[in-house]
């Protein structure tokens, strides 16, 4: 077996991850600013009409921001996970 060794450069790695990540991330965030856009209608209409049903119109759409929102969040602590793991390789 030949021993190559690998280098791995910081730049490169997050350059891979935002390239790799980009269709995903765009997705969650126009999921969320839909939904939010959806949440902020139905609150206008809420104080508007006085009607209290569509407080239970509220729920799928704070589901959904509340659930791209946690798809975001792990797409960024896998990056920083391997930010960590490179970190500490080079210590």
């Amino acid at each position: 077996m030949s021993d190559q060794s690998t280098t791995f450069d910081l730049k490169d790695a997050i350059t891979f991850l935002l390239k790799n990540f980009r269709f995903e991330r765009y997705l969650y965030l126009t999921i969320t600013l839909a939904s939010i856009i959806l949440l902020g209608i139905l609150i206008y209409q809420l104080f508007q009409k006085q009607d209290y049903l569509n407080i239970l119109a509220m729920l799928a759409p704070t589901g959904v921001i509340s659930f791209s929102l946690i798809r975001i969040l792990k797409m960024w602590t896998d990056c920083i996970e391997v930010l960590k793991i490179y970190i500490s390789k080079n210590q």
